[in-house]
């Protein structure tokens, strides 16, 4: 429970009405209660805000709010969606249990965990781990040896960290994500036999990266697969051995990334993409979703899309032709047949 004056010093905001109300609760404007706060970005919502029953309501310095005849309580601001972002993780902070080490956790006595650090039910901490200030573990979590984890981050219930792996500061890892599994490499001997390779390297996460529920990062062969910098991935998302991430790639669901392919910065993937191994992916690439990326693509800032993936515009120009290809055959089909009715003319 937070008062208005609260909210309002943690976002940055200055209030209009009662600095002392309760806030309870947020939700939209169309659906929030007595004791909620709400907010709006832009005019086409100030409609709602005759018949709302939010106790308080964010709004952007840009827009002229009158009093709606209810007392209104506002707080102004100068981006809504970053002051939003602001309350929610704080709202999010204080819904996780922060209970300090629960007793049925197994630590082992060879790790070094910081007193500020809580730790749920069933969860299993290996030797010689490192976790830092801030950092909040749910149940049944597993977490190898020599694993290293940085101040105030947040791991969910049901993720398994393997041995030797790093995760920096302010990261958040959502359930049943595996970090550190091995990577897919298998060879065939003179039989034909599949003979497994081990994977000897690690994962390294680094600070202010978010992974989805049911992400796989795998460890590298040797040396470590890199998620770099603000990084944010996904549900269902594959990333394979000794493969790099550039700083602040987003990547959408079920996309996969095969071994040792080094994505840019600031590359944008959407749903169900794919990546052969090997590649380089310049900085600033956009994928539209469900591409297949099988070729280098070192020149940035450009959009692609497609099985295989080409220049946009490109596709879009080709996906017009596709869509006509039976039309066109039929032509081509009675093209033939003229031509060799007028062969049969010239002959005769």
């Amino acid at each position: 429970m937070f008062t208005i004056k609260e909210i309002s010093n943690l976002i940055g905001g200055t209030v209009v009405g009662e600095p002392d109300t309760e806030i309870t609760s947020v939700n939209n404007i169309e659906n929030a209660g007595k004791g909620a706060i709400s907010f709006i970005a832009s005019k086409e919502y100030i409609k709602f805000l005759h018949d709302s029953e939010a106790s308080a309501v964010i709004v952007p310095d840009t827009l002229e709010i009158k009093a709606n005849g209810k007392n209104m309580n506002y707080i102004v601001v100068e981006d809504v969606f970053h002051s939003l972002s602001i309350l929610l993780k704080t709202v999010e902070n204080e819904s996780i249990e922060n209970n300090g080490i629960n007793k049925l956790a197994y630590i082992s006595s060879e790790s070094n965990i910081h007193n500020s650090v809580s730790i749920g039910a069933f969860t299993y901490i290996s030797d010689n781990v490192q976790l830092a200030e801030g950092i909040k573990i749910a149940t049944h979590v597993f977490i190898g040896k020599n694993v290293r984890i940085g101040k105030n981050t947040l791991i969910y219930s049901g993720v398994k960290i393997y041995n030797g792996c790093i995760i920096g500061d302010n990261c958040i890892v959502h359930a049943n994500t595996v970090l550190g599994s091995d990577g897919f490499s298998f060879k065939p001997d003179k039989e034909g036999i599949f003979e497994k390779i081990p994977h000897l390297g690690n994962v390294i996460i680094e600070d202010n990266v978010e992974i989805g529920a049911n992400t796989v990062i795998d460890r590298a062969t040797f040396g470590s697969t890199i998620i770099r910098k603000g990084v944010k991935l996904d549900n269902l998302i594959q990333v394979a051995h000794n493969v790099e991430i550039g700083n602040d790639t987003v990547i959408a669901a079920q996309s996969g990334i095969a071994g040792s392919t080094k994505i840019g910065k600031n590359v944008m993937i959407g749903g169900q993409v794919g990546f052969k191994n090997h590649l380089t992916i310049g900085d600033g690439s956009k994928f539209q979703a469900q591409s297949g990326v099988n070729q280098n693509i070192p020149e940035g800032n450009k959009l692609y899309q497609g099985s295989p993936a080409i220049d946009f515009i490109n596709h879009m120009k080709s996906s017009i032709i596709f869509k006509n290809l039976p039309q066109l055959q039929k032509r081509l089909i009675d093209l033939e047949k003229e031509i060799v009715e007028l062969k049969n003319k010239l002959n005769e």
